[in-house]
Order: C-alpha cells, then structure tokens, then sequence
C-alpha cells in the first residue's frame, strides 16, 4: 500500500474540485486552481454578477477573477491522459484495497455492516443474509448523498452568518439608541443640576447597566451562533474531504457524517428588546422640580391675527379647535394662508419660561408644538426645520417626532395628555416634558442665545383636534 500512495495521491490532484471527477479539459483561473471547463462555465453561470465583466468568486479560496478570465491547463490534461492510460493497462481491478481475509478485491459494499466486502465475504455465514451493493455504485448513491448534505449544511451557514450580521447591527443600533437617551438625559440634568444631581448619576448608571445586559445577551447569542458556525463548519469540512477520498474510504463511516448532517439545526438567537424604554421616574424630587419650573412660568395666550381661517380660538384665548373655514376672518400679513397655525400673542427674548399645553393622544390626533422665530414666513408652504425658525415635537398617527433633520422618532414611556414646555432663550435651549410626571421627552440645544423673540407655536393638522393651554397657578 505504501509503494502505491504516489499514484494515489496523483490521481487526487487530477481531480476536478467541484464534480469530484478526472479533469476534462482541465482550465485554471488567476489564484492558480483547476477545474473541467465544463463545471467552471457552470459556476460562473450560477453566479449573481452585477454586469459581463464584474469578477465572480473562486469555488475553492473565493478569490475573485474575471468570469472568461481562464486558461488551458495542458500539462494537466496530459496528466490525467496518462493516469487513465496507466489504469487501462495496468488494470483497475487490480488497484483497489483488497481483503484482508480472502486477499480478493473489494468490490462489494454490505449495507447492513456499512463496509466494503469481497465476493467470497459475500458467500460468508456473516454476509451471505445482507443486502450488498456493487463499491461504485453504491459510492454513487452516498456521494448523492453527501452532495445533498452539503448543501443543507452550506445553506445553514449562510444563514448562520446572516444572524450574526443581523445581532452585530442589533448592538449598534441599541447603542445609538442609548446614545439618544444619553443626550436627553444629560442634556435635562444640566439644567436642574441643583436638584437632581443624585438623580442623574443614578439614571445614568441604570441605563448603562441596561445597555451592558443587553450587549451582554447579544454577544452571548453571537458566541451561540459562532459555535454552531465552528460545528457546521466542521461538518462541512469532514463531508467535503470524503468527497475527495476514494469510493471505499468515502463509504467508511459516511452513515454517521450524514445522520450529524440531518439531524443539526440551527437555533436561532435568543428575543432582545428593539426599543429604550424610559424607565426613569423622579419620585423624590418631582414636587421640587415643579416647584422649580413655577417660578418660571409663563402666561400664554393665543394671537386671533396670526390663527389660520380653519381655527377656531376660545373666549379666553386659551384654547383652538380646528374646524371649518372662517369666511368673515379678513387676510393679512400676519395671519397663516396655508399651514393650520397659530402664534403665541406675546414674543420671549430673554430669560426662562415654562408653559404647559393639554393636548390629545391617539391614531386619531394629529398637533405640533413649540416654540418659532416671530420673523417665520406666515405665507405660502414651507419648511417645519430650525432652520426655518422652529423647534417643535407632534404627534401623528400615534406616533410622536421631533422635527429634526433628518425627523427622530421618540418613545415616551406613556402618551402625554398635558405637554410641558421649557424655553431657555439665554441657553438657547427648548425641552419637552411629559408634565403630570416631569419626564423630559426631547431637548433642542443651539448652544447660543436666540437672535429674535420666539413664540409658543400651534399646529393642527385633522379636524376636531383640539389644544388648550393650562393656566399656571
């Protein structure tokens, strides 16, 4: 056997890679491995190419090369002439293993014992009852086999690496959302830092450790799957060397590769949450806090001359209700044409003022609050951006924004029903609470005084919504 490895490891090298056969018409491709042409053109065929002259993947190394990009390789097919001319005249029923009992070619396969038998082991009292097979063909129904098993298995391993992409972006999006509340937090703290500065230092820490525990589970569902990848990976290793073997050597233990084949299953990641919750509350210093915000309360009321035709303003200009057009409401420059708004009557330059608003929740309200620039265009369509001049939050389809650049979706850990409205003209900063708990919603932050006057700002978008500023008292 040992005189004999040369001529075998010979005849491995003139197999094709991806048929598993004797080359025909052997071609090789820039990183230097063979194939027949017939299963390179295949290959190239099957892959998804953007255009005629994108590079395909090696089916060997992945290396890319150019699709028509491949050589004669006739050294090679010289070779493999020659290896077939050597087993014609030599003979190839004399160049296989041989029993060790009977000295006589294997050229049976027992099913039952799952080994390569001779024909006088075939007449024995141990086989003379069990099914047999002829070694090719039965070689021909395994290497099926295998080749099926493969590609179950490389299709798990596809799989495999889409949900470790998919949890690799789960922590990069859970950290960006942290970051979000991150800001929100500091941002309110900086404030208030008189009141709550044991307050944030706890917030914070539960948040990290909230982020921590969440990266903790992903990267335990990521180790889950890098181990079901290494298994599978194994496996498709161990199947794809017995593809290489001979037939004999490829039918000693192929039954228990391919019952490992079947029977793995990927299990997919572990559930992790997809939002921050705010899970903050303030339960100590909430009564500080309002007491805090009273001292800089304001009085809002409503300007008639600035409320589109469709509002509808109460007596005490408190409140607006969007109905039907207005026909006796007269036109000017001060009054919205096309957007549903309306301003506050008095502009806020200096100093700091809170004012809370009742508003309404639910898929079927529809409203926009803030604060705007007194020199915001009344006429015409235009933009809902600081850069206009506002800085508001809405609600639309039981779904609240701010209105930034691009919009940031937030998730108040309960609907409003009464919106508090902190304006820091000095700061240049404006933040929105969730006023029954003081829960800060989103803070604007232009790191400099405003230029003009702001104006608390009223936009109604569905009819029969309804807001009302609450009397601070």
């Amino acid at each position: 056997m040992a005189s004999a490895n040369p001529v075998k490891r010979l005849e491995e090298e003139a197999v094709c890679p991806i048929c598993l056969e004797f080359f025909t018409e052997p071609v090789s491709i820039d990183c230097g491995h063979n194939f027949c042409r017939a299963c390179l053109s295949r290959h190239c065929e099957t892959c998804k190419v953007e255009s005629p002259g994108h590079p395909v993947q090696c089916p060997v190394c992945k290396e890319k090369f150019k699709k028509d990009n491949f050589r004669p390789n006739w050294p090679l097919a010289n070779m493999v002439e020659t290896i077939l001319q050597l087993r014609a005249v030599g003979g190839e029923d004399r160049a296989g293993p041989f029993c060790q009992h009977h000295q006589e070619q294997l050229k049976l396969f027992c099913e039952e014992d799952g080994k390569a038998i001779c024909v006088v082991c075939r007449e024995s009292q141990e086989h003379r009852e069990h099914r047999v097979a002829p070694v090719e063909e039965a070689a021909q129904t395994y290497r099926t086999k295998v080749q099926q098993a493969l590609t179950q298995l490389r299709k798990e391993m596809e799989a495999a690496k889409r949900l470790e992409a998919k949890e690799n972006r789960k922590i990069r999006e859970w950290q960006e959302k942290v970051q979000v509340q991150r800001e929100i937090i500091r941002s309110e703290f900086e404030k208030i830092r008189q009141f709550l500065t044991e307050e944030e230092k706890l917030l914070l820490e539960k948040l990290a450790t909230e982020e921590k525990d969440f990266v903790q589970r992903v990267r335990a569902n990521l180790d889950d799957l890098s181990n079901q990848s290494s298994a599978l990976g194994k496996l498709i290793a161990e199947l794809e060397e017995k593809c290489r073997k001979s037939s004999v050597e490829l039918l000693e233990g192929v039954r228990c590769s391919l019952s490992s084949a079947e029977t793995i299953k990927l299990r997919e990641p572990e559930a992790t949450p997809t939002e921050v919750k705010n899970r903050y509350k303030f339960p100590e210093r909430c009564l500080d806090m309002k007491k805090m915000l009273q001292r800089f309360k304001t009085d809002v009321t409503l300007d008639p001359e600035t409320a589109h035709v469709c509002l509808e303003l109460s007596k005490d200009r408190r409140g607006v209700r969007l109905g039907e057009p207005q026909r006796t409401i007269s036109s000017h420059a001060k009054r919205f044409d096309t957007y549903r708004c309306v301003l506050g009557a008095e502009g806020l330059r200096t100093g700091r003022h809170y004012w809370e608003v009742e508003v309404e929740a639910g898929d079927k309200a529809y409203w926009t609050l803030g604060v705007a620039r007194g020199s915001l265009r009344r006429k015409g369509w235009f933009s809902m951006e600081q850069e206009e001049g506002i800085w508001a939050v809405r609600l639309i389809r039981g779904q609240y924004h701010a209105h930034t650049c691009p919009e940031t979706r937030l998730s108040p850990s309960r609907s409003p029903q009464l919106l508090g409205i902190f304006l820091d003209c000095d700061s240049g900063s404006i933040t929105f609470y969730e006023a029954e708990g003081l829960e800060p919603i989103f803070s604007f932050a232009t790191g400099a005084p405003f230029p003009e006057p702001l104006y608390p700002f009223f936009w109604l978008m569905c009819p029969g919504t309804s807001l009302r500023v609450r009397p601070m008292v």
